[in-house]
Order: C-alpha cells, then structure tokens, then sequence
C-alpha cells in the first residue's frame, strides 16, 4: 500500500498556508462573556447542590424557572413543575431533612453555550448518611470527632440541565434530567429518612 504523500506546496502556497494558520490562532475562540457565562452557569450547579446539603429549599428554588421541567424517574416526576412542588413536595423536602448529613458534589462541568440558551452536564456523586443514635464519636486522622455512621446509601447519577438567559443577565434553569447509574450501601436509609421526616 502506496504512503501518503502531503501536498506539495511552492512559496506562495507556504506563504497562504502560514497566514491562514496566523489568522486562526489570533481570532479568539472564546470572549469574555462566554467565560463569564460558564462561570454563572457552574455558580448556578453550586448553589443547587448547596441547598441540597444545607437543606436551603429557598436556594435550590432560586436557580428555577417558574415553571421548569424536571425529568427524574427516581422521584416520578417528569414533566413542568414549580419550584416550591418540586422542592417541598416531591424531591428534596421529602426526601433529605430525615438524613444526618448529604454530600453532594457535582463534577467535570462540560458547559455549551447557543445565545441566551445553555446546556450542562456533570457527573454527581450524592452520599446520603444516617447516624447511629446516642453513638460516640470516631477520631479521624486528623485528631478532629466526627458521628459514627451507622447506615449510608451513596449514588452515582448522570445530572445535565439546560438554562436560559434571564433579563437581568443571570442564568435560570428551564429543565434538569437526572438518573442513576448505580447505588452503594443501604437503600433502607433513605426509608429512614422518610420516617424521621413524617412521610412515611
């Protein structure tokens, strides 16, 4: 089999050649208001995971449009909702206030922009701990005391949302789809959790 050659060039095919090259380099592939967008839009994905934790309902329904489209097959839901059903009703002010503590951290942001519409996706790793109850504390190898844990049930989701560009300039989210891709621990803490919260 016969190897490729290159074209071959003279001067003036060397000379179109290095200044297109030039031009492509110089042209800026990102502005700064792109940046600035993409840094909004992570903020946006933080203050979500940071209500969760907090168990801040008002933050999680900050970062909303009224109404957005939630696609969560784990909650039933998929279809429009308002921010207060979705977050007192049906997903995290049932589910979270019977836990101890939940970490939820949000990773690998990959952010497309198109105007004043823009598409996230990350990878969410969401721990879920419940406390034995009148259990003494561990020492971690830092010195500190931390609750012993006496159930967890962490999860490994797929999270992608899509927003749009409000009149203010910020960014809000018009629909979120989230999944699982697998679970560890005990799903009974999360009965628990229910339990502890009044809904079960």
């Amino acid at each position: 089999m016969p190897l490729r050659n290159p074209p071959q060039l003279d001067e003036a095919g060397i000379a179109k050649a290095v200044t297109e090259s030039i031009a492509r380099r110089a042209k800026p592939l990102t502005t700064a208001q792109q940046l600035l967008d993409r840094a909004m839009i992570s903020d946006q994905v933080h203050r979500y995971m940071k209500g969760l934790d907090a168990c801040d309902f008002p933050l999680v329904m900050s970062v909303l449009e009224r109404p957005f489209h939630m696609q969560a097959n784990q909650l039933g839901i998929d279809g429009p909702i308002m921010p207060e059903d979705y977050a007192m009703r049906f997903g995290p002010g049932k589910f979270l206030p019977g836990f101890d503590v939940t970490v939820h951290m949000s990773t690998n942001h990959l952010i497309t922009l198109d105007g004043d519409e823009a598409h996230v996706e990350t990878k969410l790793y969401a721990c879920h701990y419940v406390q034995e109850e009148q259990a003494d504390d561990r020492r971690n190898i830092g010195g500190n005391r931390t609750p012993s844990v006496h159930m967890h049930c962490n999860k490994q989701m797929p999270w992608e949302g899509w927003l749009r560009r409000q009149e203010d300039g910020g960014w809000l989210f018009s629909r979120i789809r989230m999944g699982t891709f697998a679970s560890e621990g005990d799903t009974r803490a999360f009965d628990i959790s229910l339990q502890r919260s009044g809904h079960l």
